[in-house]
């Protein structure tokens, strides 16, 4: 799987891999229980966690108690992008993947365009 992943060149190459390889269930749930963690890191409370993930508290406190007072690998990872803040984009961009889907709700297609001129802005204050 390492091999796999790591022919990928850039965001788009991965999320292609990504999208080859998981079902959309299963790259949902992945997402979410990375967003999890990140939230749990932020300080957010698991019923706040619970209602906007879509999530049980349950799970929520399951991902609570795998990682309380760990050093996990994913928990650095994570550590190291917050404090770069470099990850509130990337979690920016995948909720809106997740949560804004025009056509399916009044109102996503308005969200949808803002969202896409943000990330637009964002590419051009990187370059």
């Amino acid at each position: 799987m390492f091999e796999i992943l790591n022919k990928a060149d850039d965001k788009d190459d991965f999320l292609g891999i990504i999208k080859d390889i998981l079902s959309p269930p299963e790259q949902l749930m992945v997402a979410k229980r990375t967003s999890i963690i990140y939230l749990l890191l932020k300080g957010v409370d698991h019923t706040t966690i619970a209602k906007y993930l879509k999530s049980s508290r349950a799970t929520v406190a399951k991902f609570s108690l795998l990682f309380y007072d760990k050093e996990t690998k994913l928990i650095g990872i994570i550590g190291e992008l917050l404090d770069k803040e470099s990850i509130s984009h990337f979690f920016e961009d995948l909720f809106a993947d997740i949560f804004i889907q025009p056509g399916l709700k009044i109102g996503h297609w308005q969200m949808h365009w803002d969202h896409k001129r943000r990330q637009k802005e964002r590419k051009m204050i990187d370059t």
